[in-house]
Parts: structure tokens; sequence; C-alpha cells
């Protein structure tokens, strides 16, 4: 008997891969429909086109396989009876564990945003009022954090402990059922907290088949638990610093419905302990009362339960302050909120972390520092996709470095040097060089989310001491430019850049006008780069120029990749006309057009201080170089031209030719690209050397 074939077929009505036999086969027929799509043959041409079907891919033991969190893309397969039962099984296992404890999960969160966003207003006023101090007195603020930190997981620990003798003193009273039903809810806390890591961390996005493998990852992450209440005893002892920090990073991207689970958890045995305290529980009240006759017992339940109280309002505070800067939304459209990550109370690990590297960046790149590869330190894998710092986590960091290093003219109390002691005891290690200075900051291509250029807006309002700022490659668009622009027009020391980049933005008019402001209060720029901006029109074009006439700092303007248009050039023609301080002008790939370079050229002409010209794949044909040619003949100033990739044929080259005969100024021109002959190259590039003109073959 012939072995049956399988091949993958594409279902047109789901989009998915069909598994799919040759006929003659058991499986022929139910997938007979698809493999004729492919075919681009109906029914009744199926056998005619079976030679023509896609590559054999598997044979037929092959569909046994399962396949583990498959997802649509992968071809379908016939599974046996045995193990459609197996799936079906580990499927409700699976939603018993997990699935429906995570919708639980889910619900709670969904409660605790509500009321995060009730109490918002006190959020913004404790972020502010501590991103303040943080200002003027860092080690104070950070010692308070610690401080507060190590004393919640101090008291969390304690607070355990005394509820297991509580429990301990209940079940020797003959109490079991309570003690086991206050053991259960604190051992709850914990498996749903495996949840929580398995349904973000593990489970497949797309998950129609379990399997055997899905139940030992979800057994994994129990042990996980165990191990990072281990990791929080530790943080105890060890000064709540590096290995929270570690912890951290292991816990990075899990919603805040863990902590409230905690509080929840924590709670109901101090209610318990309530109700046998006060006897609120009328029934056990003969039962309870060996326990109230034994004043240690009582002092024990007293403890536990002032204890466990506080400890239920230390995680309702921290649950209820809810960073302003920091609102992301996660896959069901609620606000993501990160445990104890907020940007206010990133852990101080991460942070001496981040200015450390810092430090060693600035040492290597001569004062220049560069983001993308910091923030990237800091990227963990999830479920297969790499996650991001939040925008809060990424200015967070940043403002902290730049106050470290660029502390321009703050001066600290007499509580920040004794806090600055306290920390060097705590820290144990030498306290970080002061000496260096933030010249320049590239925050080229950081992945900004929506949120990010209203943080960076307050970042760039309060910092001094870099003149560099490249901002290029992130997509901001309109709104977020004039964000970023306004941060540094309201600056609090004057801040004045030197070079701005905002290339590869989708910024527009609105955005440029907001440039051409700052430019015409602070006149500081001098290498301003706009280009690749598909939006940025004629009317952002003119508000730049009409800036720039009287403005001498600005030396080069790069618009390359913009859309220019007939207005905008003749606005930069009229700008060049008076400005006496651009060297170079880039006009790349604008589609100006003979009109376009006409504009230009009428304002080269009369200006006496551009050095280069850069007009390549910018529509300029032989009219467009008739023009180029006038302006040899009156402008000595201009020393390089670009005129690669555009429509100039051998007759332009003429007129270019004649032209450069008495000019003395221009000693570079690129023609790469342009339809002319090679002899006519060489004689524009030999006139430029001053050998004279060769003869013509």
């Amino acid at each position: 008997m012939r072995k049956a074939k399988s091949a993958v077929a594409l279902d047109m009505e789901t989009g998915e891969l069909a598994l799919t036999r040759e006929p003659g086969s058991s499986a022929w027929g139910a997938n007979c429909q698809s493999s004729d799509y492919v075919n681009g043959a109906g029914p009744s041409s199926s056998r005619q086109g079976a030679g023509n079907r896609a590559e054999e891919y598997m044979a037929d033991n092959t569909e046994r396989i399962p396949f583990t969190g498959g997802s649509s893309a992968l071809p379908k397969y016939r599974s046996t009876t045995h193990e459609l039962i197996l799936s079906t099984i580990f499927k409700y296992v699976m939603w018993v564990l997990a699935i429906g404890p995570w919708k639980c999960i889910k619900a709670v969160s969904w409660l605790l945003n509500k009321w995060q966003r009730f109490v918002y207003p006190l959020s913004y006023a404790l972020f502010y009022g501590s991103d303040a101090m943080d200002k003027t007195m860092p080690t104070v603020r950070a010692v308070i954090i610690w401080a507060w930190n190590t004393s919640s997981l101090a008291l969390h620990f304690v607070d355990v402990i005394l509820i297991f003798v509580v429990i301990n003193i209940v079940s020797q009273n003959g109490n079991g059922w309570v003690s086991i039903t206050m053991g259960l809810l604190y051992f709850l806390s914990h498996y749903l907290m495996a949840v929580i890591m398995y349904m973000e961390n593990d489970r497949p996005i797309d998950c129609p088949v379990y399997t055997g493998v899905d139940f030992l990852n979800f057994a994994r992450r129990q042990v996980d638990v165990l191990f990072f209440d281990i990791q929080l005893l530790s943080s105890v002892v060890h000064s709540n610093i590096m290995i929270e920090g570690m912890t951290q990073m292991m816990l990075q991207g899990y919603e805040e419905a863990r902590v409230c689970l905690h509080m929840i958890m924590n709670s109901l045995p101090a209610c318990i302990i309530l109700g046998v305290l006060y006897d609120a529980i009328f029934a056990l009240k003969d039962q309870f009362k060996h326990i109230l006759e034994r004043k240690s017992a009582l002092n024990a339940i007293y403890a536990a339960f002032m204890l466990a109280v506080l400890n239920v309002v230390d995680k309702f505070i921290r649950l209820s302050l809810a960073d302003p800067w920091l609102h992301p939304l996660n896959e069901d459209g609620y606000p993501l909120l990160y445990m104890r990550s907020n940007a206010a109370r990133l852990p101080r690990a991460l942070m001496l972390d981040f200015v450390f590297r810092c430090n060693v960046q600035l040492g290597e790149n001569n004062d220049r520092l560069t983001l993308r590869p910091l923030y990237d330190k800091y990227v963990i894998n999830c479920r297969g996709e790499a996650k991001h710092l939040a925008d809060g986590h990424k200015m967070y960091l940043l403002r902290k470095a730049l106050r470290t290093f660029n502390k321009g003219s703050v001066r600290f109390n007499k509580a920040e040097e004794i806090a600055r002691k306290v920390d060097r005891h705590i820290t144990r290690d030498q306290t970080l060089s002061d000496t260096r200075t933030v010249r320049e900051v590239d925050a080229s291509n950081i992945r900004p989310g929506p949120h990010l250029a209203k943080m960076l807006e307050e970042v760039l309002s309060e910092t001094t001491g870099f003149d560099v700022l490249l901002l290029g490659d992130n997509r901001f668009n309109d709104e977020s430019v004039v964000h970023i622009v306004e941060g540094l027009r309201h600056n609090l020391y004057g801040l004045k850049i030197r070079e701005l980049d905002l290339s590869n933005n989708d910024m527009a008019d609105k955005a440029a006008e907001a440039v051409a402001t700052y430019i015409m209060q602070y006149k500081c720029i001098a290498n301003l780069n706009l280009s690749n901006n598909l939006h940025l029109g004629p009317v952002g074009v003119k508000g730049i120029a009409s800036v720039l006439s009287e403005d001498i700092a600005l030396e080069r303007l790069d618009l390359s990749g913009c859309d220019v248009g007939g207005e905008g050039a003749a606005a930069l023609g009229a700008m060049l006309k008076a400005n006496r301080g651009l060297r170079c002008l880039v006009l790349a790939n604008t589609r100006l057009g003979a009109q376009g370079i006409d504009s230009i050229c009428r304002g080269v002409t009369k200006n006496t201080t551009l050095k280069e010209l850069d007009l390549s794949r910018s529509g300029c044909d032989d009219k467009a170089a008739g023009h180029l040619a006038q302006v040899f003949q009156q402008n000595n100033t201009l020393e390089k031209l670009h005129v690669g990739n555009n429509r100039i044929t051998d007759i332009g080259a003429k007129l270019l030719a004649d032209s450069l005969q008495a000019n003395t100024g221009l000693h570079y021109i690129d023609l790469a690209g342009c339809p002319m002959d090679k002899s006519w190259k060489k004689l524009l590039h030999n006139i430029m050397k001053g050998q004279g003109p060769p003869h013509l073959q």
C-alpha cells in the first residue's frame, strides 16, 4: 500500500495553513477545498492540480506530535483520540489552576486602578514633593525611602511570623479549622502570585492546546514564589538595596494586583483575629475563653492584630500612590501599574546602577551621554517579547543622571551632608565621583511611548550644563516636538542648545514654528537638523526662514527630505539675501524643481557667507543648471555644491563649465548620478583644480 503524503495548503477563509493529504488517504476530502484554492482551481479540477500543490510538508507520524502553545500560523494537525483526551484534561486543569484565578485577579486589578484614579491629586502632590526633595536633598530622600522600604518589609515578615504564632495558639485550643483557614489564606496569596507569574510570563499568547509542559511551568512558578520570599527576607537583612533591585528586575512587568492580593490576604487573618478578640464571632465565644484567660496568648493576638493592621495600611498607601508619569494601558485597556516600580519609587539599586553606567560612558565618550544602549541594559524577555522601560522610568533615570552630574547652582544643606554620611554607611561602597559633566545628550531612537515627550519637557525645563541635544529617529509628532521645545524655552537656567537634532520624526508646521520661536528667543543654535520630517511643509519652512534673516548664530540647516515646495524655497531664498551667519544649507531630496532652485539661487547670489549648498535629488534640470551658472558668475563665496542624482545633461554641464571659468571660490562639485557624459564631469573637476579645460573626445 502506497504511503500517504501530506502537504500544506492555505485556507482562504481563515487565513490559516491546513495540512492536506493526497487522494486515497484517510484524511482526503476534509481539506480538499482549501487545497484547490491554493492551486487556483475549483473542486472539479482538484485531482488534475494535485501535482501543483505546495511542497510535501510532513509524514503521517508527524501529525501525532503535539504543539504546545501553538499559534494560528502553525499547520493544523489531526490528533489521536488519546491526545485529544489528554489535551482536554490539561485544558480544564489549567483553567481551574491558573486561568480562573487570573480572571479574579484582573477584576481586583480593575478595582485597584479605579481607586488609584480617585486619589490621583494626592499622588501628584506627593510625587512632585518627593521630586523637589530629590533636587536639593537627594540623599535625604534616598535614606527616607530606604528606611520606609526596609521597615515595610520587616513589618511584613514580623506580621507573618506573629500570624503563624496565633495560628498555633488557636489550634492548641481545639479550633483547628480556624487556624487552617488562616494558614490557607496566607498560602493562597502566594499561590495567586504564582498565577500572575505564569499568566504574564509563561503562558503563550495564543494557546489552544495545553500539555504537561504548561503544567510543569506553572509548578515551577510556585517554586519561584518561594525563592521570591527568601529574597525579600534577605532584603531586610542586607539593607534592602541590592537584593531589592535584583528582585525588581525579576518582577518588572507584573501588575500591581500582586501587592493588592497581599494586602487582602493579610487583612483577612487580621479580621479573624479581630473577631476572636472582640467576640464578634459570637458562636465561638465559649470556645476561645481559654485564650482570653491567658495573658501571653492574648498579648500575641494583640500584637498580631496591630501589626497586621499596620501592614495593611502600609500596603494600602503604597497601592494608592500611583505615579502621575506612568499610566500606560495593558492589553485589556486598564492602566498598567508596576509593583513598586513607579517612576518615583524605582529601586535605588537600579538608579545607582544607571548612574554608575552613565559615569563610565561619560568617561569613555568625552562627556557624551547616549541613552539607547543604557536603556537597553534593562530590557527583559516576556513570552518571547522584549519588555522595555516605561516612559516614566526612562525620564526619571535621565533626570537622576542629569541632577547627579549637572548640578548647576544647586547648593546642598547640612541635612544633605549628614544623610550622605549615613548613605555611605548603608551602601557600604565608595561614593560616586561628581567630577563628570554631561555636555551632550543623545536621546536618538529611544523607543518613546505616548507620554515621553511631556515628561521630557519637565526634565529639560530644569536641567543645565549641556548644549547638544539629539532627538532623531523617535517619530515625535507635532505636539511632542512642541512639548520638547517648550521645555527648552522655559528652562530655569536659560539653557542654550548649540546643536539640535530632530531628524526622522513626524513633526510638521506647528513644531517648526515652535523651533523658530526658540531660535528667535535665544539665538544660540548653530546646527539645526530637521531632515526626513515628511510632514514639514512650506508653512513650517517659512517660519524657520523668517527668523534666520537676522540670526547670525545658525551655521548649518538641514531640511533634506522635507516638503519644502516652491513657497518654502522662495522663503529660503529671501532669507539668504539677508542672512549673514549660515554656512551650510542642505536641501537634498526636496524636489524643488527649476522654479524652487531659481529662488534659492537668487538668494545665494546676494549671500556672502554660505560655503556649502546641497541640492541632491532636488529636481534640478538643465534650466536649473542655468540658474546655478548665474550664481557662479556673481558669487565667489560658495565652496561646495552637491547636485548629484539630478537631470543635468551635457547642456547643463556646458553652462556650468562656462560659468566656472571665472569663478575662484568653488572647489568641489558633486555630479554623481547625473545623465551627462563623463568627459563633462572630468572637465568640471579639472576647472575647479585650476588645470584648465582638457581636450574633449
